[in-house]
């Protein structure tokens, strides 16, 4: 079944997909035929929206987190969604345009100043939200867990550290009472409760400092625990800082919960199912277990006339909080399946890996 995947994908899927799978699947992709991949998806339209936002210290567009409309930043031309398109997109860490992308961050006279300074220490206390999250997740997927040179800014270690501690703590929690704070107008998380969001499943994803084989088991006990936790995932839960509720980056506890639709094996959220892949949990969940092996039952089975999936509409569509398609457009049914089946491919690969 995997080099069904394979080969369909090498004969017909987009360059980025081809080299991914050369490369992170395959392990055999050469120096040459990089170069050569890498030239056909430099000048793709969405990656050249990408390119031409670059600023002369690096920096891609107007904005960070996300598409913003007041500061002429799209949906790709942003420094968050913009590295980590490049990242997806197959972009080696050595490229220039990824090297000066990072480098902005430790500028000392920064474009985007609040996003290349120290974290302030209530970055880390706040749940769920934190300057920190975004910035170290873009900084690791771009490949540079090691390579960040040494700065005063940044301390990727301490972000991975961080971030498995958030993931860990929830096995302290015994109820939603011991998290949510119902005294106020809105539910809100107690201050001071650490609790992971998508961010942190990035961070933790993407690295590799915090492996092991302990680390990996509290992992998976906390995971599971977060897919069991006895919250309506409906009410959204909310940060307050300073008087105002804010919304946390999509924390696992409320939409994060409903997005994964974890009570329908027959939908599966391919970006964040990737993720939980690549943590080497998914085998050790119960929730995303059963999806996992309902999603191998229906590719084997669809692999010959077709493979499809139950996706949001939505799904496609890059931002701050998800995006996987590097096909271009899904005009054709051959490009959608591409992408899905990349994304299988990637899920099944690491899913099945021994840590």
């Amino acid at each position: 079944m995997k080099q069904t995947m394979i080969d369909f994908l090498l004969e017909n899927a987009n360059p980025s997909i081809i080299l991914r799978v050369k490369r992170d699947i395959l392990n055999n992709l050469s120096v040459d035929e990089e170069a050569e991949l890498l030239i056909k998806i430099i000048a793709e339209k969405n990656v050249q929206t990408v390119l031409q936002s670059q600023k002369s210290d690096g920096w891609f567009g107007n904005a960070f987190h996300g598409s913003s409309p007041t500061l002429g930043a799209g949906m790709y031309d942003n420094m968050e969604v913009g590295l980590r398109y490049l990242a997806e997109k197959g972009f080696p860490p050595e490229s220039e345009y990824i090297k000066r992308a990072v480098n902005s961050f430790l500028l000392d006279e920064p474009h985007y100043k609040e996003c290349r300074m120290k974290a302030p220490d209530d970055d880390y206390t706040l749940t769920a939200l934190g300057l920190f999250h975004a910035r170290s997740s873009i900084i690791i997927r771009a490949g540079y867990e090691y390579l960040l040179p040494p700065n005063d800014y940044i301390d990727l270690k301490y972000d991975i550290n961080h971030s498995f501690k958030t993931f860990v703590n929830v096995l302290n929690y015994a109820s939603p009472d011991d998290v949510i704070d119902t005294t106020k107008r809105k539910l809100c998380f107690k201050s001071g409760t650490l609790w992971p969001c998508s961010y942190d499943l990035r961070i933790l994803a993407h690295s590799q400092g915090w492996r092991n084989e302990k680390n990996h088991k509290l992992l998976s006990k906390a995971v599971n625990k977060l897919f069991t936790f006895e919250h309506d995932h409906e009410k959204m839960v909310y940060t307050h800082y300073k008087g105002y509720y804010k919304n946390p980056c999509f924390a696992f506890i409320h939409n994060a919960m409903t997005h994964f639709d974890f009570a329908n094996d027959s939908f599966i959220d391919f970006d964040s199912t990737e993720l939980f892949a690549r943590c080497g949990v998914i085998k050790d969940v119960p929730v995303l277990k059963n999806k996992y092996e309902r999603l191998l039952s229906d590719i084997s089975d669809a692999l010959s006339v077709g493979f499809s999936a139950k996706i949001k509409a939505s799904d496609r569509s890059w931002g701050p909080y998800g995006g996987y398609a590097l096909e271009e457009d899904w005009r054709t049914k051959t490009r959608k399946q591409c992408d899905l089946l990349f994304r299988v491919l990637l899920i099944h690969h690491y899913a099945e890996c021994v840590i």
